[in-house]
Order: C-alpha cells, then sequence, then structure tokens
C-alpha cells in the first residue's frame, strides 16, 4: 500500500491482503511474488496462507479520501497489486471490507485489477447494481486467447469504465469488437520488466494504438519493458500516449 506510487496510471497502491495463485501466463514472472519474497513473504500458492491487515492499514484511504474531498482533487487507487481480489480463496471477510472501504470513500477512483472477472457474480456485493460510480473494474489480458475468453466477463460487470490492463503484453491483439461505447473505454499497455523480460514488438503496440484511436477509446502506453534508454521507458514513435477515460 502506498499513498504514492510510481505506477504512471495511478496515483496510490491499495491491498486488502496479500497474496494470490499464477492462473496464466502473465503470472510466470509475477512482479508481487517476486516482491513478497524479496520482503521475507511466502504469500504465493496453492498452499499459501495469504496475509492479512490491522485497522491501521485498512484506515488509510479513509485519510486519502478526506484530502481528496477536502482539496476537490480525486485520487486514483491501484487495487489489487499484491492480490487478486476476485480471487477464490481470498482470505474470510476482507472482500466485504473491500467493497464498504469503496462506498465510504467517494472522492477515490477504485481501479480493481482482476485476471478473474468470471468470478464476479459470486463476489460483487448485493448493492452493486449498475456499479459503484468511483469503481473501475480492469482486466488483465495479455494475449489473443484472453482477449476473446475474459473480456466478454468483464463487460458482464454494469461500470461507468471499464478497462484492460494489457501488460505484460505477449502477442497481437485484436480488441475492436470490445472498444466503444458501454463497452471497454480504456486500454493499458506495457511491456514486461525485470530480468526475465519477455520481448515487446512494438508493432504490437502501434496496432493497439490505433484500434483504440479509431474506436475513441483512451489509450495509456506505460513501458517498453526491460531496458530501454528513451524517457522512463514509455515512448512510443518518440510520443508518450497517457490518455484517460473521459469519466475520470
Amino acid at each position: 500500500m502506498g499513498a504514492d506510487t510510481a505506477i504512471s496510471w495511478t496515483d496510490s497502491t491499495f491491498n486488502p491482503w496479500w497474496g494470490c495463485m499464477k492462473i496464466g501466463p502473465a503470472c510466470e514472472f509475477c512482479y508481487a511474488e517476486a516482491f513478497d519474497k524479496r520482503t521475507g513473504g511466502a504469500h504465493w500458492g496453492t498452499d499459501a496462507e495469504y496475509r492479512v491487515f490491522g485497522e491501521k492499514h485498512w484506515n488509510e484511504p479513509m485519510k486519502w479520501n478526506a484530502k481528496a474531498a477536502s482539496t476537490g482533487h480525486g485520487q486514483r487507487v491501484f487495487t489489487g497489486s499484491m492480490c487478486d481480489v476476485l480471487d477464490k480463496r481470498a482470505p474470510t471477510g476482507e472482500r466485504v471490507k473491500l467493497w464498504r472501504l469503496i462506498r465510504n470513500t467517494p472522492a477515490l477512483t477504485w481501479q480493481i485489477v482482476s485476471k478473474r472477472w468470471g468470478n464476479a457474480p459470486d463476489m460483487l456485493p448485493e448493492d452493486w447494481s449498475d456499479g459503484y460510480p468511483n469503481a473501475w473494474p480492469i482486466a488483465t489480458v495479455v494475449n489473443q486467447v484472453e482477449v476473446d475468453r475474459d473480456i466478454p466477463k468483464l463487460l458482464r460487470v454494469p461500470a461507468r469504465v471499464h478497462g484492460l490492463s494489457m501488460e505484460p503484453l505477449l502477442g497481437p491483439c485484436n480488441i475492436r469488437p470490445f472498444l466503444g461505447a458501454n463497452k471497454v473505454n480504456w486500454v493499458i499497455v506495457g511491456g514486461e520488466s525485470g530480468h526475465h523480460a519477455r520481448p515487446l514488438d512494438m508493432a504490437w503496440v502501434r496496432d493497439l494504438r490505433d484500434q483504440c484511436a479509431d474506436a475513441g477509446v483512451a489509450f495509456f502506453f506505460k513501458q517498453r519493458g526491460g531496458k530501454t534508454t528513451d524517457k522512463g521507458g514509455c515512448l512510443l514513435d518518440g510520443a508518450e500516449y497517457k490518455e484517460w477515460p473521459l469519466a475520470a
């Protein structure tokens, strides 16, 4: 958790717990698992015990909300950098606490990133209805198989903003059928970081940029990944693409 973060498409991070299981190709070199191990944790895997937090941890976003409300400057919160909110192995009661926290912090925008949106019907709160106005469901999809399988699951979740986190992007993807009004209206793209970074073909990124432009959808290029020499590794053809959905 942090009130500030270097992740360029958000302002803060919050995790209701730490821990997860690998379920797809994006997970192979999981940055969160590596960070967990570096800090002495062992919260990954089917037999792992997830880490839970106390009252102080859960009270921090309430402080962020008070500040955002008083200044009039909204704050985006990446939810689930060290877990998956829709994990079936979530610690008992922690997901319920998260939904309550989101309801009680209307000045914060909660960017809920998950690889498991197919679990949402059984896990969303009863009062979700058309979606909490300050919650953005975002699906991680990194190849065409996941695009075709998982985006329809995401779009069945009512929300003001539906997003895609296509990082690490592992191949060319056609997302055109899922872009536009009442569909996906924000796309984040990035390459993999770290010593094991798999290669990113910039032609894949350009194609996604053009698909978004044709559909009038916000496109955010986070990074090339690996080792780069351009500004923050986030330049595409010499320019930065850091667009936000209109609902932002």
